[in-house]
């Protein structure tokens, strides 16, 4: 019985999900659309809760070798931070593919990556990682929720991330008016991303997002051009900003998405340094709107 105070909703039985080779996720974002799933989840559906897991994971060589090329890495015989998040997408999308999983995959927005990489991990590394969401928090942009995902070696936990999502409502107010930057000075390095950036990086990061593939596929979904991938920009920033560190150096990582980058463009990297870590941003040319910004920090 209602008693005038506030009503919580009950907690969802909990998904499960366990796999001893890598989980195949064909056709996941197609399927999600002919799902009818909605761009928004019912009340009811707020408190689900997924698990997953996958053990004996290794890194596919020659998608390792094709994400080093894309991003500009050497060949140092250790798996890339960000790599790792490419390497977790099939247990990610084992979840947001799920019959159950209450919002449709297209449209999804990436708001932002947080890792720790505690320890270099090599190429061949066999890997147990886990996965879990805890729910959908509603918010005045729209419904958000967090996947949490461990990487284990021997049962040694190696590398762990936060990476959060936003559904964003139809209704949703205008966006806020953006933040004062701060003087960054000159740029560490600028570059072009070609138009074809998307379907590049799209194999190696296993991320088939049509709004990444081309400008025909882009336009289905309101951008007037493809997308580059946020997490290709990413792992060009910190490859040049972990130029000069040691490699077996244990890191932490903060990359939050600003704005989409339509491609063909150009970016301009900024960085500067603060008692506790290396702070920068990914300026979009020609106006300087910021397309990323982020953090390093030693462990």
């Amino acid at each position: 019985m209602h008693n005038g105070g506030t009503m919580t909703q009950p907690a969802a039985t909990p998904i499960s999900l366990d796999f001893q080779h890598r989980p195949r996720n064909g056709w996941a974002l197609a399927r999600s659309l002919l799902a009818g799933r909605p761009a928004q989840a019912p009340d009811g559906a707020l408190t689900i809760t997924f698990s997953a897991s996958w053990q004996g994971a290794q890194a596919p060589a020659a998608k390792l070798q094709a994400y080093r090329q894309r991003c500009g890495l050497p060949a140092n015989h250790t798996l890339p931070p960000l790599f790792l998040h490419a390497m977790a997408m099939p247990l990610h999308m084992a979840v947001m593919s799920h019959a159950r999983f209450p919002l449709r995959l297209l449209g999804l927005v990436h708001l932002s990556n947080h890792m720790q990489c505690l320890r270099p991990i090599g190429d061949g590394e066999v890997l147990d990682m886990d996965c879990r969401m805890d729910g959908l928090l509603a918010t005045d942009r729209g419904q958000e929720f967090t996947l949490h995902t461990r990487l284990l070696a021997g049962g040694e936990t190696v590398w762990t991330e936060r990476s959060t999502f936003l559904a964003p409502s139809p209704h949703r107010g205008p966006k806020p008016a953006p933040a004062a930057q701060p003087d960054w000075g000159p740029p560490l390095a600028q570059w072009a991303v070609a138009g074809n950036a998307g379907r590049q990086f799209a194999s190696p990061s296993g991320d088939w997002n049509p709004i990444h593939i081309s400008a025909l596929s882009a336009r289905l979904f309101g951008y007037p051009r493809a997308i580059g991938h946020g997490m290709f920009s990413a792992a060009r920033c910190v490859a040049l900003l972990q130029r000069d560190r040691p490699a077996c150096e244990a890191i932490e990582i903060d990359v939050r998405f600003k704005r989409p980058l339509l491609i063909p463009g150009e970016v301009a990297l900024h960085s500067r340094q603060e008692a506790d870590c290396t702070r920068f941003v990914l300026k979009v040319l020609p106006h300087g709107e910021p397309h990323i910004e982020g953090a390093l920090r030693s462990l």
